[in-house]
């Protein structure tokens, strides 16, 4: 039973250490380019329309967005990858054929 609890402890400390060494997201404070998602939409409502939007995809976040996969560089307000173009195309068409996007609430 010890060997058990000092394994999960030991796990635990080389979890947080790795947790430690990552880059921290470099999601900016105030958006820009924002084409069909509401201009005053908040950091936390858009960061987990796009979590949602990923997860339903089943893609990560550099698949539409210019920057590294961590996230810790990069340029998200560009348009440099056809899949971003599409995913616009994607919300428009939704809010077409049914009521407008709404962000998640906080």
């Amino acid at each position: 039973m010890a060997h058990r609890i000092l394994l999960s402890f030991a796990l635990s400390l080389a979890a947080l250490h790795l947790a430690a060494q990552q880059p921290a997201p470099n999601i900016p404070d105030k958006f820009t380019n924002l084409q069909v998602l509401p201009p005053n939409i908040t950091k936390p409502q858009l960061v987990g329309l796009m979590k949602q939007m990923a997860i339903t995809m089943k893609v990560r976040c550099n698949f539409c967005h210019a920057v590294t996969d961590d996230l810790s560089s990069g340029d998200f307000s560009s348009d440099e990858k056809p899949t971003k173009l599409e995913a616009r195309k994607l919300l428009r068409l939704i809010q077409q054929t049914a009521a407008p996007i709404q962000p998640p609430h906080e």
